[in-house]
């Protein structure tokens, strides 16, 4: 697919940081061994910590969007037979208690946690793509950008579903290749090579900086 794209608009970016909590990421969390092992490289947090600083530097908003659920999981309840999946279920948050709001596990990385402006914001929803949240939408119209740029887990949920959900609302989308997972291995690569093209624009986080202008 050749597609000519025309340098990144930072004016117009906002960087989305998806399910970037300690039950994921920190090696005490419950799902970290799970995360490390699908990462395609041994630093990628550090990566996406190196954007994050690069984005507040040149004054692009951050949304940290974090899958969080009500203690006892109530939104995972429903499950018709098992016909009702999800990757909440079928990795059994509720089972392991994961993610839970209020909890250590379900909050942001103290790494990357938001710094106290106007420019930093979290949001806590039970669905893996932040447009099922009414705030997300919100928060996008009134910062007036337009042009998403996603980074975290978990590159078949919640990546590939923000940047088709993006898409369909005529945002931008840029995927930062080398600071989201691999989950499905084979599957995960086809869809940063083949699949996401089709919504936006796949670059590396170091292409991502340069562009920037930082």
């Amino acid at each position: 697919m050749s597609t000519e794209f025309e340098r990144v608009p930072t004016q117009d970016v906002v960087l989305v940081l998806t399910h970037i909590q300690n039950d994921f990421w920190h090696p005490d969390g419950r799902g970290y061994e799970f995360t490390r092992d699908t990462l395609p490289f041994p630093d990628t947090k550090e990566r996406i910590v190196r954007v994050a600083a690069v984005s507040r530097k040149l004054g692009i908003p951050i949304i940290f969007h974090n899958e969080t659920f009500r203690p006892g999981h109530p939104e995972l309840r429903i499950r018709r037979g098992g016909y009702v999946r999800g990757s909440g279920r079928v990795l059994r948050l509720p089972e392991e208690n994961m993610a839970v709001r209020g909890e250590w596990g379900s909050r942001t990385l103290d790494e990357l946690k938001p710094q106290d402006d106007d420019r930093e914001f979290e949001i806590d929803n039970s669905k893996v793509d932040p447009f099922t949240c009414s705030e997300f939408s919100t928060l996008l119209a009134n910062l007036n950008r337009h042009v998403v740029v996603l980074a975290g887990l978990a590159t078949n949920f919640g990546i590939e579903m923000t940047a088709r959900s993006a898409n369909e609302r005529d945002y931008g989308v840029i995927v930062l290749s080398d600071c989201v997972d691999r989950m499905l291995g084979e599957y995960s690569e086809m869809t940063i090579t083949e699949l996401l093209p089709y919504y936006g624009r796949v670059m590396t986080s170091d292409e991502f900086i340069s562009e920037a202008g930082a």
